[in-house]
């Protein structure tokens, strides 16, 4: 009683709490000026999907449609074609950015390692309509700032 009498006599908690302000205050800062200065992803880190291409240059897409059959909220609707070499390749590959959950499933089941995520993370935009991505938007070589700016590319 007599020490629960002291504690609140003399401020005990309070003065704690200072010393750690007190601490913090003349410690390094954490704090990242985030236009100027952008923190790097973790390695672990799934940003928006995009398509690769080969090393000859064309799509690695087969469009077998496994990654839109994988896909828990039906981000994707493709559809394929055959082109002149007889390999079958998307016509329309669209995927809605609206519902992707990042899970990562259609990169895990990409037989041809085609649709992979990357260490993008800056996807916001005030137009919805910017949020779907067509067959052109989605290799890796495209530029989504300007995308969600506005921009013409």
């Amino acid at each position: 009683m007599i020490i629960k009498f002291l504690r609140m006599f003399f401020l005990v908690e309070m003065i704690q709490g200072m010393l750690v302000t007190l601490k913090y205050t003349f410690s390094r800062k954490a704090t990242i000026q985030y236009p100027e200065e952008v923190k790097q992803p973790s390695e672990r880190f799934r940003g928006i999907v995009r398509l690769h291409r080969g090393e000859d240059g064309g799509p690695l897409c087969i469009a077998c449609k496994i990654c839109q059959r994988t896909c828990p909220q039906n981000c994707f609707d493709i559809e394929g074609a055959k082109d002149e070499s007889g390999k079958m390749r998307p016509v329309r590959f669209d995927w809605n950015l609206e519902r992707c959950s990042f899970c990562g499933l259609c990169a895990e089941a990409c037989p041809t390692g085609a649709i992979r995520n990357s260490k993008e993370f800056r996807l916001s935009t005030p137009d919805r309509s910017k949020l779907m991505f067509h067959l052109s938007e989605m290799y890796s070589d495209y530029d989504l700032q300007k995308h969600f700016l506005g921009e013409k590319i």
